[in-house]
């Protein structure tokens, strides 16, 4: 996980807190705690991370890194919302990367699995004030989101697998050594 965790950048509130006086620590420390709240009842994980991005603008941080972060955040929530340039026959349903849409798209037994992820996740960022690892969470199920809410794709993929495992190649596009 720390891994993934490397990915998603600095925006860190355990940086935040370690950053701030005594003072402003204490306000951050609660704001924290509040959102983190909403977030184990809801699974929405925004409220928390713009938590972290005002910390992190009055800890001295970079701007950009803020914008970007806000930006990602953005663009993940609204993926549904977004215009695809695809053919009309693609028959793919989005998830929005969000801890709410993420966990309606999932059967009951994912649900159940996503909320453990959540809750250790959630656990973890009252210890340490990072947020990250609710946000890795949600990416982590976003995949097996997107597959629940297109059962037709998985069957097609299952039907493309148990073809092949039988030996017959004759979907497959044959390479004629042409770039």
């Amino acid at each position: 996980m720390s891994d993934g965790i490397s990915r998603m950048g600095g925006l860190d509130g355990g940086r935040v807190a370690g950053a701030l006086a005594l003072s402003q620590r204490k306000e951050f420390e609660d704001e924290f705690a509040f959102a983190l709240r909403g977030a184990r009842i809801t699974y929405e994980v925004e409220p928390l991370a713009e938590v972290v991005r005002t910390w992190w603008e009055a800890a001295g941080g970079d701007q950009d890194v803020v914008d970007a972060d806000r930006f990602r955040s953005q663009r993940d929530a609204t993926i549904t919302r977004r215009p695809h340039h695809r053919s009309q026959q693609d028959p793919t349903r989005w998830v929005d990367r969000t801890g709410p849409a993420v966990y309606a798209a999932l059967t009951p037994d994912d649900r159940s699995r996503f909320a453990l992820d959540f809750d250790g996740a959630a656990d973890r960022a009252e210890r340490t004030f990072d947020h990250r690892h609710l946000l890795l969470v949600v990416h982590e199920w976003w995949t097996p989101a997107c597959r629940n809410a297109n059962p037709e794709q998985l069957a097609q993929d299952l039907e493309l697998a148990r073809r092949i495992e039988a030996g017959d190649l004759s979907m497959l596009a044959e390479d004629d050594g042409q770039p």
